[in-house]
């Protein structure tokens, strides 16, 4: 026998118990194998930015805010579409709220990636976040009564010519067909004159005691209609003064307690209004697709230019709100073609012709009013407005 045999049958031997011992062993489940992760989602192409404001070309690298200035105003000389300006001032902390821009400040144009921005220096150190503001102004908002309270000279420039639009904040209003068929009346004076003014004593209609003991006297105006489905929008309503009930009954006496001009027997009786309304207002583009008409001017004016307030035949029914911009375009007409050959027809219609930008400052339900900021052109009673 070789002396490497005894080695080899010991090997063989040990393999052989390891084989048995294998066997009887109770094999163990296998860990399932992992998923397989799922196919990573496409990439969704971003939305490329939207373009970058115009900017004119003399607009000022540097300008200094002025008492009379308005935001509008400074837009322009920056802009060709004013009301694009929060988008250049959005882009800069400097600048979080607009509103805040007092006379002094130094507005600085520069260029961030291509894209306009500004910055505000304010007694010689730039703006910023963490810069302490300027003081707020008093009077942020309007209470719908007679008499105008007036931001101080030295509070931030407003957004619009505020002396336009003044009057139309308290003095006007636009009443339903239901306030109108519900409000109360003045019946005639105590002394039986026609007319009554302030500490005069009338007779009055109609009045609820749920609606409380003040009320304002409005004179019922024109109708305003829908010129494309002859629906009443409402009634212009113009302010006349306030009265204090001061015995209930029918009919209940009222003291006069204000008056802008004297009141008359028909004169309506509405209960005093509790809306705020802002005399700061940020101008932006309609929040959905707008088409509507222009279906009067306020003011005692015929023809229709820059800072005239306006009447449209759409409200917050119709996603309007104060400081919507629309333009303004001239319905094309319908005109006969002399030359036309071929298969030209002997006539046409005009193409939509843009005239000017308005922006919306009050709204009602079926009507707003807004001040036309830009003029290119003649505007005229129906003509068309709609998104920018």
């Amino acid at each position: 026998m070789n002396d490497y045999s005894a080695p080899r049958c010991l090997a063989a031997l040990c393999l052989a118990i390891l084989l048995a011992a294998c066997a009887s062993t109770p094999k163990q489940p296998q860990p399932a194998a992992p998923a397989a992760p799922p196919p990573p989602a496409p990439v969704s192409q971003q939305a490329a930015p939207p373009p970058a404001p115009v900017i004119q070309p003399e607009a000022p690298r540097r300008y200094v805010v002025k008492k009379g200035d308005t935001l509008w105003g400074i837009a322009s000389m920056y802009l060709r579409d004013p009301w694009l300006w929060p988008d250049i001032w959005y882009a800069n902390p400097a600048v979080k709220n607009p509103h805040l821009i007092y006379p002094g400040d130094v507005l600085m144009l520069g260029y961030i990636n291509g894209r306009p921005v500004l910055s505000v220096e304010r007694n010689g150190q730039l703006v910023n976040e963490a810069a302490a503001p300027a003081p707020a102004p008093s009077l942020l908002v309007e209470k719908l009564e007679p008499q105008i309270r007036y931001s101080a000279l030295t509070e931030a420039i407003p957004s619009i010519p505020l002396a336009s639009i003044r009057q139309f904040l308290s003095n006007t209003r636009v009443v339903s067909k239901d306030e109108f068929r519900d409000a109360g009346y003045l019946l005639r004076s105590l002394d039986g004159r026609p007319a009554v003014g302030v500490g005069g004593e009338i007779y009055a209609r109609g009045l609820k005691p749920l609606q409380g003991d003040r009320y304002d006297l409005y004179r019922l105006g024109g109708k305003y209609v829908d010129p494309g489905n002859g629906d009443t929008l409402g009634y212009q309503a113009t302010y006349i003064g306030e009265g204090q009930v001061e015995r209930w009954g029918d009919p209940s006496k009222v003291l006069l307690i204000a008056t802008d001009q004297e009141a008359y027997a028909g004169d309506r009786l509405l209960p005093v209004a509790t809306q705020q309304l802002s005399q700061n207002f940020m101008p932006h583009d309609p929040a959905k697709k707008v088409a509507g008409d222009i279906i009067a001017v306020l003011g005692g004016v015929s023809q229709i230019g820059q800072y005239q307030v306006v009447v449209l035949d759409r409200g917050s029914d119709s996603g309007l709100d104060p400081g919507t911009v629309l333009g303004i375009y001239r319905k094309g007409e319908k005109v006969a073609d002399p030359y036309s050959f071929g298969d030209l027809s002997g006539s046409v219609k005009l193409p939509e012709e843009r005239s000017g930008t308005l922006m919306v400052f009050r709204t009602f339900p079926k009507v707003s009013y807004a001040l036309v900021m830009q003029a290119r052109r003649e505007i005229h009673i129906l003509d068309v407005v709609h998104n920018p």
